[in-house]
């Protein structure tokens, strides 16, 4: 399994991802985030949304409670798969500017994580 770096943002990236089949992508995939302790949330045909910490917590009480959400998007063309990871975080949920930081910060951290998990 290869992955390759096709484009980045603040706020997403993708990654093409070649030698492997649909069923392992995936599971390499949840035990990815599982290890990053992003559990799985939710899944919607091509997306799933990995998630960790409380949502109204974080709104109430800004950057001093952890929420961190990303979407994963896998789509297939023959042999190559393309994986795109989106930082799903909007202002009021983000913190503030310290939140905001620690977002972007925490997400460039797991892009890298992610390149490093899946090239082994």
């Amino acid at each position: 399994m290869q992955a390759t770096l096709v484009d980045f943002g603040n706020d997403s990236v993708v990654y093409n991802i070649t030698g492997t089949t649909r069923e392992e992508l995936e599971n390499k995939l949840n035990l990815f985030f599982a290890s990053e302790k992003l559990p799985l949330k939710t899944e919607k045909g091509e997306e799933k949304t990995y998630l960790r910490g409380n949502k109204v917590l974080r709104v109430l009480f800004g950057a001093f409670v952890k929420y961190f959400k990303v979407v994963a998007t896998v789509k297939q063309q023959d042999n190559l798969f393309s994986v795109r990871l989106l930082r799903d975080m909007n202002l009021a949920v983000s913190g503030g500017l310290i939140g905001i930081n620690k977002s972007r910060k925490e997400f460039a951290r797991l892009s890298e994580a992610f390149k490093a998990y899946f090239n082994q």
